[in-house]
């Protein structure tokens, strides 16, 4: 198997630049602080999936059999509220990044053979982030409210891969980045 595939896959979409576009990146950025079973993947797509990655895996021999997609999509929630969606009820260009690229057409092909599951979070804003670059305080510069939402994102994620977040899973370090069980 491709060092980048496996059998379950969990992929952030977003600009990380374009404030709450961020969203699916720094859900990936925390999942990856877990240890996981090898048959979990975990990748920040940044803005390639729709139209290199998930056309990647559609022409793949090696097919995936889960994908959990995570990435903002505003259906009219409050900021931060998490809607699950599946491709096959998206209307055309019901799901389409800020950039207006729309995402039905790769997500069509490749759920022909692959079980898509998409989480969508509410954004507040997608502006150009105005958090200076040097700054320590923000790892990604989501609003306060699409923050919040990350938790609960991961859990739904893992659990769509059977995985039962804070259970069967543990984390690489404590909450002082000690490992942990030292």
């Amino acid at each position: 198997m491709s060092d980048w595939y496996a059998e379950n896959m969990i992929v952030g979409c977003g600009n990380t630049l374009q404030t709450d576009d961020g969203f699916g990146p720094a859900v990936v950025a925390e999942l990856r602080k877990l240890s996981l079973p090898d048959n979990i993947k975990v990748m920040d797509a940044g803005l390639a999936g729709p139209h290199y990655l998930f056309t990647l895996m559609a022409q793949s021999e090696m097919p995936v059999e889960k994908l959990v997609i995570l990435d903002i999509m505003d259906f009219g929630g409050v900021p931060g509220e998490i809607t699950r969606v599946t491709p096959d009820i998206l209307s055309p260009g019901a799901y389409t990044d800020p950039h207006s690229w729309g995402l039905r057409e790769p997500l069509q092909v490749l759920a022909e053979r692959t079980e898509i599951v998409i989480f969508g979070c509410q954004p507040q804003s997608i502006d150009i982030s105005q958090i200076d670059n040097e700054s320590d305080d923000a790892e990604y510069w989501v609003t306060e409210s699409v923050r919040k939402a990350i938790p609960k994102a991961m859990q739904l994620a893992l659990a769509e891969v059977g995985v039962d977040y804070g259970t069967t899973i543990t984390s690489q370090s404590d909450l002082h980045g000690e490992p942990a069980g030292l």
